[in-house]
């Protein structure tokens, strides 16, 4: 009876180690988020900031839950994608994948090498001999045209450190209908990120937008988050959501450290909606200020 069962369980053994190894493939970068009304992608680990192009902002684009960006896990379509791409599951992280709804209907992702090449050994990193290469006064990049299951594809690599041994690169792929042939709105949106990390980029997850002139239309938006709500060991996000024309507008954002609970802000006057939530959209605490008023702690 024991011989009978020794094979099976073998091949268990081997079913279980095959689909451990499967789900370590293209892991995501931990601490990404996004923001709606906001145009970036920030990753807090790797102290980045990704411009994903207008339709970030529409509203259809956060219809459902979580909104168009996702950085919990890279599914088989996406990690096919990046196989076709050759990019290494080890020697890359994936920092978020996504569908968008706008001028076109498309996936987008993203992602970010690990550690650069190594003096003496192989190089484990993508070879940009490649691809074509474009250089115009925003900085260059690299990228190539192609197609995957019916599907254009767009792949470009911009370098962020492109020195010797301590290479550094964030690659956007885009997946669109067959028949696209818009290069241009694509590379506008590269070019938007080559610019940022061209000189003394800095990172700054934050966005603070004043909409009225400095002609006493505008005050103070102070918050205090209550003592049993704060977390203590985790990021946060403070976001405040305005009427501005008429439209619910984010008007202020800041990334919270933990222990984090208070702050001050200029805004124009006006009714604020303040949400304090995770980096995953989940509110923790809301409140409703007015910024003509004396706020009570």
């Amino acid at each position: 009876m024991f011989k009978k069962e020794k094979p099976l369980l073998l091949l268990i053994t081997v079913w279980l180690i095959f689909a451990f190894v499967s789900c370590k493939s293209y892991q995501v970068a931990s601490n990404g988020y996004t923001v709606e009304g906001d145009e970036y992608f920030i990753n807090i680990d790797k102290n980045l900031a990704v411009f994903l192009g207008d339709d970030i902002l529409k509203e259809e684009n956060w219809q459902s839950n979580g909104g168009p960006i996702n950085v919990s896990k890279v599914t088989a379509k996406y990690k096919n994608v990046l196989k076709h791409l050759n990019y290494s599951d080890t020697a890359y992280k994936v920092l978020f994948t996504g569908h968008m709804k706008g001028k076109y209907s498309y996936d987008m992702l993203a992602v970010i090498n690990n550690f650069p090449n190594v003096k003496g050994k192989r190089n484990h990193l993508l070879d940009l001999t490649a691809l074509q290469r474009e250089e115009n006064r925003e900085g260059r990049y690299f990228y190539n045209i192609n197609e995957f299951k019916g599907q254009k594809l767009l792949h470009f690599v911009i370098p962020f450190n492109d020195r010797l041994w301590q290479e550094k690169m964030v690659s956007m792929i885009f997946l669109l209908p067959a028949d696209f042939n818009d290069i241009a709105w694509a590379k506008d949106i590269v070019l938007s990120n080559v610019a940022m990390y061209r000189d003394r980029y800095v990172f700054t997850p934050s966005r603070t937008e004043i909409l009225c002139p400095d002609d006493g239309s505008r005050s103070h938006l102070d918050y205090k988050i209550p003592e049993e709500k704060i977390n203590k060991t985790g990021y946060m996000l403070m976001k405040a959501y305005g009427n501005v024309e008429g439209k619910r507008t984010l008007v202020v954002y800041r990334l919270m450290k933990p222990k984090d609970f208070y702050g001050s802000f200029v805004v124009c006057k006006g009714d604020y909606e303040i949400l304090y939530t995770t980096l995953q959209d989940k509110i923790v605490w809301q409140t409703k200020i007015n910024t003509e008023k004396d706020v009570v702690f």
